[in-house]
């Protein structure tokens, strides 16, 4: 969703011609998208059951100021305030506490098998390279949405959407080198076209020891809509706001 990272002149140019949009995990439960100037969001769950255990999905695309024909301004930060009530308890399962460093030396395998949580696809434009689009695939580590971009088995972006609460904070990398204007380059080399996630549902234990990774809100508003609050930042200093919602059924749940 957000974060730092680096991506190769190779790489970019070996992925010119994939698509924008491949296969991902749909959702059990058909998303409300809503659109603003410069996207369309889609923010999904995979139960309409309120307290229960839920994946959770993201998908979205970016274009030119009210022309979805023309190319978006480069987005730099992504905030996304989930349904009140919505919790995410990343202390479930193991948590990947590899550098980024390490990661780009090691792969995946810097990561614990068992923390690997989701995947997804981001389809960026490059400066000078064209469009490309990149699988990825989302680790759980500490309050952390742990994203990683890959070509085959290499990784080339690690990229980080930090969990505070039921807030996920995701700094987007616009320098091919990781990070943004006007530290990590002199303008904005990458601009991200559409991506999508989608984070698994994940329960562990039983009974009363029953934990769930993410769990749905305990109640479902007369609205039979749970909404949230998306907030995007681009790089001409224009901030657009979108409430996309996921339905919900009225009565309590079972985690």
């Amino acid at each position: 969703m957000g974060g730092s990272g680096h991506l190769s002149v190779g790489a970019a140019r070996a992925g010119l011609a994939a698509l924008v949009l491949g296969l991902w995990w749909p959702p059990a439960v058909r998303a409300i998208p809503d659109s603003g100037p410069h996207e369309k969001v889609d923010l999904s769950t995979t139960t309409k059951r309120p307290n229960h255990s839920a994946g959770l999905g993201y998908a979205a695309r970016y274009h030119g100021a009210d022309d979805r024909r023309a190319d978006p301004p480069a987005l730099r930060r992504l905030v996304i305030a989930l349904p009140p009530g919505t919790e995410i308890d990343t202390t479930v399962l193991p948590r990947c506490r590899a550098s980024d460093e390490q990661l780009k030396l090691q792969g995946e395998s810097a990561c614990p098998a068992a923390a690997r949580i989701g995947s997804g696809e981001a389809t960026v434009k490059q400066l000078g390279l064209g469009t490309a689009t990149y699988k990825t695939v989302i680790y759980n580590a500490p309050d952390d949405l742990l994203e990683l971009v890959m070509s085959g088995d290499r990784v080339l972006a690690v990229v980080h959407t930090y969990i505070h609460g039921t807030t996920l904070d995701g700094p987007v990398p616009t320098c091919l080198a990781g990070g943004n204007p006007p530290l990590g380059c002199p303008f904005d080399q990458l601009t991200l076209l559409a991506n999508h996630l989608q984070v698994q549902a994940t329960t562990v234990g039983k009974g009363a020891n029953r934990r769930n990774y993410a769990t749905t809100p305990p109640k479902c508003p007369r609205s039979r809509r749970w909404k949230a609050r998306v907030t995007l930042y681009y790089g001409d200093g224009s901030v657009d706001r979108v409430t996309p919602s996921a339905p919900c059924r009225r009565g309590h749940g079972r985690r």
